[in-house]
């Protein structure tokens, strides 16, 4: 056990000390910062613009000027020919041309560029609500009226659970709240793994590549080599997770008084976060980086040199690459999709597509149980059968590949090298 500990050791404080793991501490800090920052921004740099309003009627025309809107200006025009002439001397940004048919009015908005999708939700509404002043006039309604005509319905949605002895129990909905936290945590994972399948590979490669594998494995066990190492960096992964915990809940406390930094953890609140959900979370994450990182140092061992590396985690980039696409893309818009609902239960995909079929409400926690299960199972026997190939992989020297390694690797197991 003391040899175990000396190796994870080793492997932790090198690790610890990469200048990817540095950056991936401060890269969610830095977001929310530049997040931050970025919005002030904005608010403080929204340019106010200037929109043209042209109607065959005069008093439409005042009433559309007359209406509010933020960093929004109208200014009324008399004819086409100023509204293109102003455009190009660029005395406005854009012309609104307006129609009256009864009560109804159909816009046109002209530009030398088309305008964002804010700026038109803003033209719409204008027009919307004088159109809707022409259709209360017209209806010989109050502004009382209007106001509760217009008032949308309440809609509170509920969450029910029924317990095991059969009672019912009802909470408030807290699937958006868990549906984004599962949405950053799937990305989050995605390069937490890239970042320590490459780091380990890299690792168990170089050491091969020195040629001093012999030399180890005559001192300790290959098992505990292999142990050792993944016990390093999956220390140097939960404390890359603690710092990263440590440095949000800094960000939150140093920037209180800022409106957007209130605004961000109001939307994102764990007290509404069921606790089941957070615990089934980080046991997906730590499941899936731990199996990744297995395989990661089982495809290391297969090439001859540091340099290699990058070839040999390959295989389990593109296998990850294709469990995010399933977990951001298709759980999110398809979720009922044959696909989803099959590959949530797979090791390698499931620690993507569980959580936002969790959040999403589309599995129940004896589902997410079984996933665990089997993605628990998966990493065992991926564990054992990677730690018997390993003695085998680090004493082979192909330079054909990495399936002439293994290969190989495989004919020295059988004979139980």
């Amino acid at each position: 056990m003391g040899k175990f500990w000396i190796i994870a050791k080793d492997v932790y404080f090198k690790t610890i000390k990469t200048p990817s793991f540095i950056i991936g501490i401060f890269l969610p800090f830095i977001v929310v910062l530049g997040g931050i920052f970025f919005a002030n921004f904005a608010k403080e740099d929204q340019s106010l613009q200037k929109i043209g309003i042209y109607t065959k009627e005069p008093a439409l025309t005042q009433a559309l000027v007359a209406q509010k809107q933020a960093q929004v200006r109208y200014r009324p025009l008399s004819s086409l020919k100023e509204a293109k002439s102003q455009l190009k001397a660029e005395k406005i940004d854009y012309y609104l041309v307006v129609e009256q048919k009864g009560v109804q009015l159909t816009s046109m908005v002209y530009g030398k560029d088309i305008p964002g999708n804010n700026l038109k939700q803003k033209l719409t509404q204008t027009v919307t609500n004088v159109q809707l002043g022409l259709k209360a006039n017209a209806y010989q309604l109050t502004p009382k009226q209007i106001e509760t005509l217009v008032e949308p319905a309440q809609l509170t949605p509920k969450k029910v659970d029924f317990e095991a002895d059969g009672q019912v129990q009802i909470k408030d909905d807290t699937s958006d709240i868990e549906f984004m936290i599962a949405y950053v945590a799937c990305i989050f994972t995605f390069f937490l793994v890239m970042t320590y399948a490459s780091i380990i590979a890299q690792e168990i490669a170089s050491e091969k590549g020195m040629r001093i594998m012999e030399v180890i494995l005559s001192s300790t066990s290959a098992k505990t080599h292999f142990y050792g190492k993944l016990a390093g960096v999956i220390l140097a992964t939960l404390t890359q997770l603690f710092l990263m915990g440590l440095l949000l809940v800094g960000t939150k406390f140093a920037f209180q008084s800022d409106e957007n930094v209130k605004d961000l953890f109001k939307m994102v609140d764990l007290d509404q976060v069921s606790s089941s959900y957070l615990v089934f979370l980080l046991l997906f994450i730590i499941g899936g980086c731990l199996l990744y990182a297995v395989l990661a140092a089982l495809c290391g061992s297969l090439v001859n040199r540091a340099e290699d590396a990058p070839k040999a985690v390959a295989p389990v980039s593109y296998l990850l690459l294709i469990a995010y696409i399933l977990g951001l893309v298709m759980a999110v818009n398809d979720p009922n999709n044959i696909l989803v609902t099959v590959t949530s239960y797979l090791p390698f995909f499931s620690t993507f597509i569980m959580p936002v079929l969790l959040a999403k409400g589309l599995a129940t926690t004896l589902s997410a149980v079984l996933s665990l299960v089997i993605l628990g199972g998966s990493l065992v026997v991926l564990a054992v059968l990677s730690a018997k190939m390993y003695k085998a992989n680090v004493l082979v020297y192909d330079q054909r590949g990495i399936w002439s390694a293994l290969k190989k690797s495989v004919v020295l197991l059988r004979k139980g090298v």
